[in-house]
């Protein structure tokens, strides 16, 4: 979550939906743009700042869930703790459907993982629930007045903002999730039924153009 006090905004950040490339742009443009959490959901704005302007982005949940399956097989450096980035990777190590259905381990928590008694306010949310059970529609809040945006309109929402993606950082390959056995596909079809409402239908209007 990002406050920019310049534009009177506040930028939610869903992950793995060009998230970390938006940031920067952002924080490259404003000086006085704060990132006071990663991942924090728009039902987490401090009180006075939720009368700005909220904005965030949607994508495909099949394909954002594949790019964050991947991304988590190499996830890791930086100062991530080593017991994190331990969770996190061995939690991919399965099928992706499986992974789908079965992962347990949460990707944004403030809480220690090697039980040591740390806690990262900066990785703070409302909802730390897994990713695979966790939809779009709780980060975004469109019943809270979000504005989102569909991720192939990252750089149409960039321009709005007033700045400019110079290079999409962290991206993993564009190579097509694998095709889901009947079981996975029905259990994403369920827990993500808003967010393949809002993308199907936004492909749909891009087909019909």
């Amino acid at each position: 979550m990002i406050l920019i006090p310049e534009i009177s905004t506040v930028l939610i950040l869903v992950p793995r939906t060009g998230s970390g490339s938006l940031r920067r742009a952002v924080l490259r443009e404003y000086p006085e743009a704060m990132q006071i959490y990663r991942h924090m959901e728009a039902d987490g704005i401090p009180y006075g700042y939720d009368t700005w302007r909220r904005v965030g982005v949607v994508r495909h949940p099949i394909d954002r869930m594949w790019s964050l399956y991947r991304f988590l097989g190499k996830f890791g450096g930086g100062q991530h703790d080593p017991a994190f980035v331990a969770s996190l990777r061995n939690s991919v190590d399965r099928p992706f459907g499986d992974w789908l259905i079965h992962n347990e381990i949460v990707f944004t928590s403030p809480y220690d993982r090697a039980n040591r008694g740390r806690f990262w306010p900066g990785y703070a949310c409302n909802h730390p629930i897994p990713e695979n059970r966790k939809s779009q529609a709780v980060y975004i809040r469109p019943d809270l007045g979000t504005e989102y945006w569909n991720f192939e309109h990252l750089d149409q929402l960039a321009a709005s903002l007033g700045v400019t993606i110079q290079a999409r950082e962290n991206a993993t390959t564009h190579d097509p999730a694998p095709a889901l056995e009947q079981e996975a596909e029905a259990y994403a079809r369920s827990v993500f039924a808003w967010d393949f409402s809002v993308t199907e239908a936004a492909q749909c209007r891009a087909a019909s153009r």
